[in-house]
This record gives structure tokens, sequence and C-alpha cells, in this order.
């Protein structure tokens, strides 16, 4: 089980754990950016007949003002 799917599972015991303190704000920031590459992500391969996952990240951090680099630190994180 991945983190995405972890954070996933939690449903709204997620964010009552956010308002204790017990996870950091911004892993809300990170679940909505996997989020948004996940969908840019099947959008291109729907276009494109394969996956991208680098052109999906750059478009997602594009979208986001976030760098490229910060956006696959965050892709590693929720998938491992």
């Amino acid at each position: 089980m991945t983190r995405y799917e972890t954070i996933q599972s939690l449903g709204d015991n997620f964010i009552k754990l956010m308002g204790k303190n017990l996870i950091p704000l911004h892993i809300l920031d990170w679940k909505v950016y996997y989020e948004a590459y996940l969908k840019e992500a099947d959008a291109l391969a729907q276009h494109r007949g394969k996956r991208n996952k680098t052109r999906a990240a750059g478009n997602v951090a594009d979208t986001y003002k976030i760098s490229e680099r910060s956006m696959f630190s965050i892709i590693a994180f929720m998938e491992g």
C-alpha cells in the first residue's frame, strides 16, 4: 500500500489528524498536487497513447508554480 492509498483510506480522519497537528499541513498540499498529477498523466495517456510522467509532472508544476524537482519528490513520496 502506497502512502497515497493510506492517506485516501483515512478519509475524514485525515483532516482530524491534521487538526491535532499529527500530520503536517503540507501533506494536504502534496495530496492535491499528486491528484492533479494523476489526472494529467491519465489525460496525456489518452491523448498520446502512453503515460508521460515527465510531461505530466512538468505541467502540474507549472500550474501550481512549484519546481519540477519538488513535483518529482512529491510523486516519489506518495508512491513510496
